[in-house]
């Protein structure tokens, strides 16, 4: 049974997928945001002026998410855009789809927001868009749980996890381990419910808080990075909040 949104709930969702596009608009004022910008444009061949005409359109597309209800074209341009970047940067360095840091994989609840936001203007809080952004969100942790961590785990992470001092074992056999309870937990926010699944979303959000915390502390450019593989969290952290919500 479908229950309208509130006017909180559907604010938030719109702020969570502006976020997105804000934060990677005012990237381009960081230089080192221009510097990876440029690497990326030279090896497709485009010249760095598309850096900054793209973040004018990015900057302009999170203002009118913020100020227009919900509309058909506006979830389509961002998903239309988001699988335009997906797939021209996974063709060109396949890696990062499976990134420790999720800049590609962050992409998927992000979509899940965006769809769950269009269909909340349109239908209010259905079923259906309870579970586009519920299987969302429970996604990203199975991804980033079984992908870069079991399966492909990577030197820039394995650092990451010796540089902390934090961790009293191998750093590849915390980062397996941090996997098995990563994915374990994304298919538990799919089943759970009542009490244990809000228990469940409130210590995901605590780790997309701490997470990116404890990792900017040894790089803190990584703020600053093209791709968002920290400010990515903002829409997800948006999206289990308003999952939450609505479990209680």
């Amino acid at each position: 049974m479908a229950t309208g949104p509130s006017r909180g709930e559907l604010a938030w969702l719109k702020g969570g997928a502006a976020s997105l596009w804000l934060t990677t608009a005012l990237g381009v004022l960081h230089p080192h945001y221009r510097a990876v910008g440029h690497e990326w444009l030279s090896r497709l061949g485009l010249p760095d002026w598309l850096m900054w005409l793209t973040c004018a359109g990015e900057l302009a597309l999170g203002v009118i998410i913020l100020v227009l209800p919900p509309r058909w074209w506006l979830m389509a341009a961002q998903v239309g855009a988001v699988a335009i970047f997906t797939v021209i940067l996974a063709a060109l360095e396949p890696m990062l789809l499976v990134h420790p840091f999720g800049v590609l994989s962050k992409n998927y609840p992000f979509l899940a927001l965006v769809v769950a936001t269009w269909l909340l203007g349109r239908e209010g809080f259905s079923a259906r868009a309870l579970w586009t952004l519920r299987g969302g969100m429970a996604l990203v942790w199975i991804t980033e749980g079984i992908f870069p961590k079991i399966l492909f785990p990577q030197p820039l992470e394995l650092a990451v996890v010796e540089g902390s001092g934090l961790v009293p074992m191998s750093a590849s056999l915390f980062l397996m381990l941090l996997g098995v309870a990563q994915a374990v937990s994304g298919v538990l926010a799919l089943v759970l419910e009542g009490a244990p699944l809000r228990v469940l979303l409130a210590a995901q959000v605590a780790a997309l808080v701490v997470l990116p915390a404890l990792v900017s502390w040894q790089d803190p450019l990584l703020w600053f990075h093209p791709f968002g593989p920290l400010t990515k969290n903002l829409p997800v952290i948006a999206g289990t909040v308003a999952v939450f919500r609505r479990c209680r």
